[in-house]
């Protein structure tokens, strides 16, 4: 044995200086990130695919409840197992990272709300408070959670613990969002685009604004308005409040809705202002990541395009607007074709880069 050593050292020791290199290697911060993006990527892939929601059996989900001002909280939390492998399956979780799902009923209903915000700030508290969490946490919104998220964050007494925040699908100007949804139009380099909105959205958002009124005739009145089985004389009873809402809500042209939009009720535009990450922009000193797909028929791509440039530079992580997919249904990256298989493979590459850029905060 000693006479093997001796004779074959230097073969030993550059075997040494490479496992060395690779256990180096594999410890750095960037490739540890890489292997859990991976791992996300691939559970992405398979739920899309299979269309299952089945939780893998090396994580651990549980309901909890959280406290926010006098009410509970229910969402769903989802854990790694310490036991299990960490770079196989199909979450966050299974890539080892903590995911605490709150249940917003408000937005099934496409309504944004501040209850909402608080029930995220007291999620962020509840999980800082948690023996598992290493004090990084990241929050995501996409779609219309997205401002709820930037509305949250901005809280001081989280702020701190908040590492990344990202914005998938939302918009920058809650008042501009909803003037594109009313005139079925979005503005672009000063230019109205034609767009057409999902259906339940041209739907429910008139009747959430109607439901900001501070007037309760003006709501009853204009339910009945809208719904086309009213009288004059009853669109003579709206307050002025009340009748610029119905102009807005009848008016389709862009120029038009921005000018009827100065004169609707000032809590109405305090509510919508306060749920909206342009009041709050500069408030921000954490790290932000953004992407949008061009094909989006609940928030125009461009709102996110105004989101990122009134964000500061060194905040920046992480920007993109997707053409291979539409609004968040990544499934199509699975449907690659062979007309279109060098713009999917890109896409795909920067949707890596984008979950590696959060990750890589936390």
């Amino acid at each position: 044995m000693l006479e093997f050593l001796t004779d074959n050292w230097q073969l030993i020791l550059v075997g040494l200086i490479a496992l060395a290199v690779l256990a180096v290697v594999f410890l750095a911060r960037p490739v540890r990130v890489g292997l859990k993006t991976t791992a996300m990527i691939v559970s992405l892939g398979i739920s899309y695919k299979k269309d299952t929601g089945d939780i893998p059996g090396n994580i651990l989900v549980s309901e909890v409840t959280f406290r926010c001002g006098d009410r509970d909280i229910v969402a769903n939390l989802y854990r790694p197992n310490d036991r299990a492998l960490r770079f196989g399956g199909q979450s966050l979780a299974v890539a080892g990272y903590v995911a605490l799902v709150p249940q917003l009923e408000n937005l099934n209903r496409l309504r944004l709300h501040r209850d909402d915000v608080d029930a995220l700030v007291a999620g962020v508290r509840y999980l800082s408070g948690q023996g598992f969490c290493n004090g990084k946490i990241g929050l995501m919104g996409v779609c219309l959670s997205a401002p709820l998220v930037f509305s949250a964050a901005a809280e001081p007494d989280i702020s701190r613990n908040v590492a990344v925040i990202t914005c998938w699908g939302g918009f920058y100007n809650i008042n501009e969002w909803l003037q594109a949804v009313i005139a079925q139009r979005y503005i672009d380099s000063g230019k109205a685009r034609p767009w057409k909105p999902r259906a339940l959205l041209i739907q429910e958002a008139p009747k959430w604004l109607i439901e900001l009124l501070p007037d309760a005739s003006d709501k009853v009145c204009l339910e009945e308005l809208l719904k086309g089985d009213s009288t004059n004389s009853v669109k003579g009873s709206l307050s002025p409040s009340g009748q610029a809402m119905y102009e807005l809500l009848t008016n389709n042209d862009p120029k038009r809705v921005r000018e009827l939009w100065e004169r609707l009720d000032p809590k109405v535009l305090r509510t919508l202002n306060s749920l909206s990450p342009h009041t709050k922009i500069a408030q921000y000193n954490t790290k932000i990541a953004i992407i949008h797909t061009f094909n989006d028929d609940v928030i125009p791509w461009v709102e996110s395009c105004k989101l990122v440039d009134a964000i500061d530079d060194k905040n920046k992580v992480y920007f993109r607007i997707f053409r291979q997919f539409y609004h968040v249904s990544i499934e199509d990256l699975l449907k690659a074709r062979i007309s279109n298989l060098h713009h999917v493979i890109s896409e795909a590459a920067q949707f890596y880069l984008y979950i590696y850029s959060i990750l890589y905060q936390l």
